[in-house]
């Protein structure tokens, strides 16, 4: 996946994501969008900037003996990590390619489902990219991907803290995470790349973790700014991590921190 300089995960913060951001909102939303990709026995399938692998797991346990997923990422780093993760499940079979979005190894119609969740935004020529993953989409072939529509209630929180903290500007790669959220401009991209019946739904995606403090906090350690937040004392470090809780107390309830994020998905086919 393309994304903004030193705002890749790294060291620990893969193994952050999948303990707190998995479990509490981007596991359901993985099997959401392999299940909007009508992922099947059989198929073949493409994860196109898989991140730590959360999709091509999920694609993986339908697919079967019979059926070939492949996980693509640009970092060859987040490969290796993401092939760790699959491994833990006894997940073998999964292939991992390490490319850019815009010029992937595969050859044309290679693939009956392409899925990307949450990585167009963070591509610098999104068109290209959307065309490079029609092109690797046999006919009749399903496309689905999702982005963030909008800043959630956890981002309304946490950005202004941590610029507050660290500067201006410090959380604005974080913000381009809601980089492409008009409708009208997704549908652009599809159906430019030849795509057709292009469906885009607006879903609301509901975050859910039992401790407020201990979210916030996996969150951090999930991000590049880790390492600078681990630096402060630790009365400045759980200051901050109380500001940003403290800001969504509006989002709580009696099982703990719950908010809801705005999403496009959208699904087309070859």
């Amino acid at each position: 996946m393309s994304k903004g300089p030193g705002w890749q995960l790294s060291g620990s913060a893969p193994e952050a994501y999948e303990s707190f951001w998995i479990p509490a909102l981007m596991g359901q939303c993985a099997r959401d969008l392999v299940a909007d990709g009508g992922v099947k026995e059989g198929d073949k399938v493409l994860d196109v900037g898989c991140g730590t692998g959360v999709v091509v797991r999920e694609a993986a346990r339908l697919v079967g003996p019979s059926g070939r997923v492949v996980g693509s990422d640009l970092n060859e780093g987040m490969l290796e990590t993401a092939k760790r993760f699959a491994e833990r499940e006894n997940l073998r079979e999964i292939e991992w390619q390490q490319c850019d979005a815009v010029t992937m190894p595969f050859d044309d119609g290679s693939f009956d489902v392409v899925l990307c969740q949450q990585g167009l935004q963070f591509m610098p020529d999104r068109q290209a990219a959307v065309k490079e993953m029609a092109r690797v989409l046999a006919p009749g072939g399903r496309l689905a991907l999702s982005v963030w529509k909008s800043a959630s209630p956890l981002s309304i929180a946490l950005c202004p803290a941590l610029d507050h903290q660290f500067g201006v500007g410090t959380t604005a790669p974080w913000e381009a995470a809601f980089s492409l959220g008009d409708r009208d401009t997704l549908r652009s991209l599809v159906s430019e790349a030849g795509l057709r019946n292009a469906h885009i739904r607006l879903d609301i995606k509901i975050a859910r973790h039992p401790s407020p403090n201990d979210f916030v906090a996996g969150v951090i350690a999930a991000s590049p700014l880790a390492d600078k937040v681990a630096a402060l004392d630790d009365d400045d470090r759980t200051k901050l991590i109380g500001e940003i809780v403290g800001a969504m107390s509006a989002w709580m309830d009696d099982g703990g921190l719950v908010y809801p994020g705005e999403c496009h998905t959208v699904i087309a086919r070859k």
